[in-house]
């Protein structure tokens, strides 16, 4: 049975006379914001965009089955059939219905938030808890103010706990993330340089991120940057920092493979994280560190890890023939970046090392520094070729002059030609940009390149 009626979707959108909503016992089978969707019996909400209006699809969505509506009161399409809600903004609506079905459900929910690592340091918590516990956590990176409600929505009564992420491209709108999902566990994986668009500066981003903390039981933060737990001690009741050293939850020991991969030694078990870097190391302390609040021991969270699927494109590593593939192309920003070079650093000169940068989005007038601050740190790797796309070749010309490394393009589609003759057949080639740049284009090329019987 469905949870909903127009009685609690009425609760929920705060009319509490029902004088100005169509109220009664009528099941709702669930809610949806995808016309393309819709099935029978569900409340359809209609959400405006910058390139779609949900209202457009209102009468859509009724004939292939909605019962009711949430419109904005400005909607003025013709007089449907089924009972409809008008409200001032259907996005805050959307918000209000997932805020009042978590509060019914009850149960703890962790919220992560952060520069980098949110998707990952997600599904780390998530696999460490699930071996315990039934858990539901967002799908992919639905982290912004309709994937968060979504994600609430989706939360299936018989879930012991959820793991939300949130994410941010404006000022406030971790705060407004927060106070839909109520968290009682709140973890910021790291502050850097990411949509100075909106957020303008680090101070900028560490005030937005801090705002996870507000009236939050736990705060759990990175031991490797100190600020982020001084900005959560007023505002969290209990602060516990995590990492590799010099925190609250840390590791017995711990080592890096040549591979990529990490083993931590903690108190109780040994994991070997399936992901590799030195950062992801971090991200599995902070893991650790929350489900240890939780109850689950060390044992079953390293197990819980230890059989977690892999992330695609992110840290994606790929052997094809004797070339290995680090496709890491999903999403990336300067904090991103520099743990992608991290990584193929310290990989070792037994091997041709090829990084591939592609441009870096959403960083505002800090963009021309953060590039050149990544085209030094690559040059300085000791990486055998240096391939730039888009601002990366912009910059790696003005900061490596002559270097005969550099391969800089305009276009992903002028790349392969330009660094195939660079590459040797044991080369391990890193892929790094954000997502826009669709630098994953290159991959076909590489595997039939590395492996042309396949």
């Amino acid at each position: 049975m469905s949870f909903w009626n127009l009685d609690r979707v009425a609760a929920a959108l705060g009319d509490s006379d029902g004088s100005s909503a169509p109220r009664d016992a009528s099941d709702v089978t669930g809610i949806t914001t995808d016309s393309r969707a819709v099935s029978k019996g569900q409340l359809f909400v209609a959400l405006a965009g910058d390139k779609f209006d949900g209202h457009d699809y209102v009468s859509a969505a009724v004939s292939q089955g909605a019962s009711a509506v949430v419109v904005s009161q400005s909607f003025s399409g013709h007089v449907l059939n089924v009972p409809t809600f008008r409200v001032p903004d259907t996005l805050v609506a959307l918000g209000q219905l997932a805020s009042f079905w978590r509060a019914v459900w009850g149960k703890p929910i962790v919220m992560v938030a952060g520069s980098n690592g949110k998707t990952t340091t997600k599904d780390l918590i998530r696999a460490a808890l699930s071996s315990e516990l039934k858990v539901h956590g967002t799908t992919g990176n639905l982290n912004n103010r309709i994937g968060v409600p979504l994600t609430l929505l989706g939360i299936p009564p018989e879930a012991e706990i959820a793991v939300v992420e949130a994410g941010t491209n404006i000022p406030g709108e971790v705060a407004i993330l927060r106070a839909i999902i109520d968290p009682d566990i709140s973890v910021v994986t790291s502050v850097g340089e990411e949509h100075l668009e909106g957020l303008g500066d680090l101070a900028g981003v560490l005030r937005e991120e801090s705002d996870a903390f507000d009236g939050v039981r736990v705060a759990i933060t990175p031991s490797a940057q100190p600020e982020i737990a001084e900005a959560a001690k007023d505002r969290a009741r209990e602060v516990i920092t995590a990492g590799l050293d010099d925190a609250d939850v840390t590791p017995a020991s711990w080592s890096m493979g040549a591979d990529g991969r990490g083993t931590l030694q903690l108190d109780s078990a040994t994991l070997t994280l399936p992901l590799r870097g030195l950062h992801n190391l971090r991200n599995a302390m902070i893991a650790i560190a929350v489900a240890r609040v939780c109850g689950v021991s060390d044992k079953n969270s390293a197990t819980g890890i230890e059989a977690m699927p892999l992330p695609r494109m992110r840290v994606a590593w790929e052997e094809i023939g004797e070339v290995t593939l680090i496709n890491d192309a999903y999403n990336s920003n300067p904090g991103s970046a520099r743990a992608a070079i991290d990584l193929i650093r310290g990989i070792g000169n037994e091997r041709q090392r090829v990084i591939v940068l592609g441009t870096m989005r959403e960083l505002g007038e800090a963009s021309v520094h953060c590039h050149d601050d990544i085209s030094r740190l690559a040059l300085d790797s000791g990486a055998d070729v240096i391939a730039g796309v888009g601002d990366f070749a912009t910059s790696l010309r003005r900061i490596g002059g002559n270097d005969t490394r550099i391969v800089a393009v305009e276009t992903v589609a002028e790349l392969w030609p330009a660094l195939a003759p660079r590459i040797q057949p044991n080369a391990v080639i890193l892929l790094k940009a954000s997502r826009g740049v669709k630098l994953e284009e290159l991959v076909p090329h590489i595997k039939t390149w590395a492996n042309p019987l396949c």
